[in-house]
């Protein structure tokens, strides 16, 4: 990954730069970590609504969340 550090006049680096289809990389990876993420918090809350510890949504509470 090419990146370069932006730095003030008393050089506390202060940006980064990195090509933008890198940063679009990054992006992406971001995207595809964050659904996953809400993927696993979703199979979680099922399990703790079959255990008896969460209480089901209806789907009027459920698509009013979205």
């Amino acid at each position: 990954m090419n990146v370069q550090f932006v730095s003030n006049s008393k050089g506390k680096v202060t940006a980064v730069q990195l090509p933008l289809k890198e940063w679009q990389e990054v992006e992406r990876k971001l995207e595809a970590f964050n659904m996953a993420a809400s993927i696993k918090s979703g199979v979680e809350e099922m399990q703790q609504i079959e255990k008896g510890e969460l209480k089901a949504k209806t789907l009027e509470e459920f698509l009013h969340e979205l």
